[in-house]
């Protein structure tokens, strides 16, 4: 066991203006700041998750680390987290993650994409931060992003698995009991790299929206559930270049389910508004900073309004973009975190009624404490 990681470095953040940007409008004029907080965990972290793993009330950070294993940290008071618990994925190449009940226990689980070995491991969770190896389903080739619903109906949580290699979308159904059946392989082309699942035509069964991040792509691929845990090709929405990484949301208040996608190779955001059908239109292109590898939706300001944040892999910050609540957002202030953050996810930490950023790269896990007034 190693010895508890608690935060090695804290710095308040104030909010600064990425250089080619203006800010405008009233929001402008709050103080949003962060406090930086760096653990000290390393084993280059990959995807990074937020939840209650061992159910008391306060959410722990989960991290893909390398080799091929999870490590949880379990918040142990209000300011500190205790050391990690590893759980090995018995896999190759661990990549993605995601969270849910799968055998109806009440305990969160995770599940884990394995890169080099083309499958994806469960992990039962005990409830008290750790896990136990429940076995392996085959996937794709190349498998990266999951993301976990219910898209038959039957009250099981269903995984859906982007297969980078092979350019397809893997399903896996759910049995209720911590095992799951293949479903279907949807062809996309290409080299999709994530996923997000919401009702995008408004009839009440997940869909999913898939980017395509191979060079010179700009293609976010909307694949509409028919609510027996197949999908239909609905739209391929145009984006920029090399969509890494996509969120769902309501950004207009009242409006359809709205998409964020965060654009690697041409260094911005792409809101795309949609139409309660299924489809989507442009909806507005924001500068981000080098390298957006990583998007997330959460309420920074304090408004009530749905803002966004983005980790830049190789500027080594995360740019925020304050919504207006009407599906439009302000320009980007930005908020070093150092090293390369890939992954990002955001929650109230403290319960402090604030949402907090975190993200993980390969210099480790970075707590952005919200200290907004």
């Amino acid at each position: 066991m190693k010895h508890p990681h608690n935060f090695v470095k804290t710095v308040v953040l104030q909010s600064c203006l990425l250089p080619w940007l203006t800010l405008a409008g009233p929001l402008a004029a709050q103080n949003l700041s962060f406090e930086r907080m760096t653990l000290g965990e390393g084993n280059s972290p990959k995807s990074v998750h937020l939840a209650d793993f061992n159910g008391d009330g306060k959410l722990d950070i989960a991290a893909v680390i390398e080799p091929d294993s999870i490590a949880v940290m379990l918040q142990n008071t209000s300011s500190g987290f205790a050391a990690p618990a590893i759980t090995s994925t018995g896999g190759s190449g661990a990549w993605g993650m995601t969270t849910g009940d799968f055998n109806h226990d009440g305990k969160l689980d995770v599940a884990v994409t394995n890169n080099a070995s083309n499958n994806v491991s469960i992990l039962l969770g005990n409830g008290d931060g750790t896990f136990r190896l429940a076995g392996y389903y085959g996937a794709g080739l190349s498998p990266t992003a999951i993301v976990a619903a219910d898209f038959n109906h039957d009250g099981h949580v269903d995984l859906a698995v982007v297969d980078g290699g092979s350019g397809d979308v893997t399903i896996l159904l759910g049995k209720g009991d911590g095992t799951f059946r293949a479903g279907q392989s949807v062809f996309l082309g290409s080299s999709p790299t994530d996923a997000v699942t919401g009702d995008f035509n408004g009839d009440g069964i997940p869909d999913l929206a898939v980017t395509n991040g191979a060079m010179y792509s700009q293609v976010v691929v909307i694949l509409l559930g028919r609510g027996d845990g197949t999908f239909r090709l609905a739209q391929s929405a145009t984006v920029g270049n090399e969509p890494f990484s996509v969120v769902a949301g309501h950004f207009a208040k009242g409006g359809n389910a709205d998409l964020a996608v965060a654009n690697l190779a041409s260094n911005d955001v792409s809101v795309l508004t949609g139409n309660g059908d299924g489809t989507f239109q442009a909806g507005g292109t924001y500068s981000a900073g080098d390298g957006p590898s990583g998007i997330a939706i959460g309420n920074f300001s304090l408004d009530g309004k749905l803002d966004l944040a983005v980790c830049n892999d190789v500027s080594g910050a995360v740019s925020v973009y304050l919504g207006n609540g009407d599906g439009t957002f302000q320009a980007a202030v930005s908020f070093a975190t150092g090293g390369y953050p890939t992954s990002i996810a955001v929650g109230d930490l403290y319960r402090s009624g604030r949402t907090d950023i975190v993200t993980a790269g390969p210099d480790g896990i970075v707590v952005l404490r919200n200290t907004t007034r």
